[in-house]
């Protein structure tokens, strides 16, 4: 039942599949057995997303483990890649796939696509679900944002005090535009009366009768 109405915090590879969803131009390709699937189930049949999630699944089989399991799994990202054509790839295994240590991120790594791949070690029988959203969400960070951060003993350069951060740099060719909340506040301010001329108004108390 709860598995029906999806109330219980699943692995944390479906965490991950929460971000991935979440996000535009992402695919997660997913080293999964046959059965590891059935959580397309909580984004289109319990959510009820118009689509499937951005997920590719390996879905190995039994009798797949006697061969190359790793060859299936270059084979499914490099599919991936060329129908989805996503600007950052996730690549993971799920608890089952875990036990058998194929290694996706070295994997995709050595299939050298022209994306970047975030490889994501997400321990499935010791975090859950929200770990494993939040962990995604960091390994993302990290791995888009670590080129551009300086190394250690560098600093950015001054910037002068009259000119603005970048982030509150208005578009070149664009004109800065009053915040009509902040435009609201200001006239409010101005017809509030102070707090003198509202004790000059305040009537006089009343004398007991």
């Amino acid at each position: 039942m709860q598995l029906t109405l999806w109330t219980y915090e699943g692995p944390p590879h479906v965490g991950a599949m929460r971000v991935a969803t979440a996000l535009q131009d992402v695919h997660y390709v997913l080293h999964a057995p046959q059965g590891d699937t059935y959580a397309d189930l909580l984004f289109t049949m319990i959510e009820r997303l118009p689509k499937r999630p951005p997920v590719t699944y390996t879905t190995f089989q039994a009798r797949d483990l006697g061969g190359d399991t790793a060859e299936l799994f270059k084979n499914a990202a490099r599919d991936a890649y060329a129908r989805f054509k996503p600007a950052a790839m996730l690549v993971g295994a799920s608890c089952t796939a875990e036990l058998i240590q194929d290694d996706p991120g070295g994997l995709a790594k050595a299939l050298d696509l022209p994306v970047p791949v975030v490889a994501l070690e997400l321990p499935s029988y010791q975090r859950k679900e929200n770990w494993g959203a939040s962990e995604t969400f960091y390994q993302m960070v990290r791995a888009l944002a670590g080129p551009y951060v300086l190394p250690p003993g560098k600093t950015h350069a001054h910037r002068p005090a009259n000119r603005p951060p970048p982030a509150n740099r208005p578009h070149r060719g664009t004109r800065r535009l009053p915040c009509r909340a902040a435009a609201s506040r200001s006239a409010s301010r101005a017809a509030r009366p102070s707090p003198a001329a509202r004790r000059r108004t305040r009537p006089a108390p009343r004398a007991p009768e």
